[in-house]
Parts: C-alpha cells; structure tokens; sequence
C-alpha cells in the first residue's frame, strides 16, 4: 500500500500544482474573461468605476474648462493627438457620428476627444483635427489638457496606457469610456461599439 502511494505522490503533486496555477489563472483573468491587459482594465472598471478627476483643459475654439463642469450628463470619452495619420481620423468621425446620434435621441451629453498630445495639440491643431475628421457638424468636441501633469493624472486613473512609437507618434488604448452623472468612468467599448456607448448614455441621463 506504502509502496502505491509513494508511486503515486508525483502524480498526485504534479495534479495538484497544476490545478493551483488553474486557480490562479481564473482569479487572475477574473474567471476566464480578461486575458489581456485592455480586458483586464475594462472589467476591473466595470466592477469599480473610478472617478474622473478634474482636468482644465482648452478646446479647439480656445476655451477653457475643467472636465468635472460638464458631469451631471454622460460624458464620452476617447484618447487621440491630431498628428495621428490614421486611428485617430476615424476614431474621431465616430464621435462625430455618435454625437449627432445622441442628439436626435434627446439625449443631452457629451462627447469628448482629448489629446495625448498637449504639447503639440494647440485649439488650432485640435480644430484642424475636428474640420478633417468629422464628416457632418455636430457637438463633438476635441479638448487638449492644459499640462503634461493633467495628463498624466488623467490617464493613471483611467488606466491608458501611451507608448512613443519612436518615429514621432504614439501606440495607446483606442476606446470609448463611458462616464455617469456621478463622473465616474463606469464601462469602457470598442470606437465601433456605438450602439453600446449609445444605450449606456441613455440609461444614465
């Protein structure tokens, strides 16, 4: 009987080590559904929405503002910089297209581009930017931080990430993030999700 068991110790510790890491592995992707870092972020935020913190920034007609003065209405908002040649042109006209369709659903928000990009991102760049992308008018808006430090604290807490691709621009998370009337990030979509970030406006105005 000894000499069973001791045959099957390996077997048995082999099976227990791999159901440890299996554990660890569901814990870690929260239950199998987050196997990259972008969909380990969306569910972390749609588990815990974190609040916006309040960024001064200026727009492409030059006015300034702060971030928390237009909560209290949903809020939608995606990361771009003007000198992108391609991502951010569309990712732009969605918002474009989601604005305009917000509006002719009564809904009162807004929807935001804000620039990675505030060194170079001037409200002429950010206005040049909006003439180029967007196909129709409509009250989308393109907004640069006013520092490097707002920034900063803007993407931290939202989780984005912004790489130098080392030929002048940069790689980083292209999506819509949907905030409440309590200025919270609550839910995070794909740019061509726009039925998604539509339905979430309307169920939070």
């Amino acid at each position: 009987m000894w000499r069973r068991l001791e045959a099957a110790a390996p077997s048995l510790l082999l099976a227990a080590i791999v159901a440890g890491f299996g554990a660890l592995a569901v814990a870690l992707t929260e239950g199998g559904r987050a196997f990259t870092s972008e969909a380990w972020r969306r569910l972390r935020i749609e588990h815990a929405p974190v609040a916006l913190p309040d960024v001064a920034y200026l727009d492409e007609r030059g006015h300034a503002g702060r971030l928390k003065d237009l909560c209290g209405a949903p809020l939608v908002i995606d990361f771009v910089y003007t000198r992108c040649p391609t991502v951010c042109k569309a990712a732009g006209a969605l918002s474009s297209q989601l604005a305009r369709r917000l509006a002719n659903a009564g809904v009162h928000a807004s929807v935001l581009s804000l620039s990675i990009d505030p060194a170079y991102d001037t409200p002429l760049q950010l206005s040049d930017f909006k003439r180029r992308s967007e196909p129709e008018p409509s009250s989308w808006r393109a907004l640069a931080p006013v520092s490097a430090r707002e920034l900063e604290l803007l993407l931290r807490q939202l989780g984005v990430v912004v790489v130098a691709d080392g030929q002048g621009g940069f790689e980083h998370n292209a999506a819509f993030h949907l905030v409440d009337r309590q200025c919270r990030v609550a839910r995070i979509v794909d740019l061509e999700d726009l039925n998604g970030a539509e339905t979430f406006a309307l169920a939070a105005r």
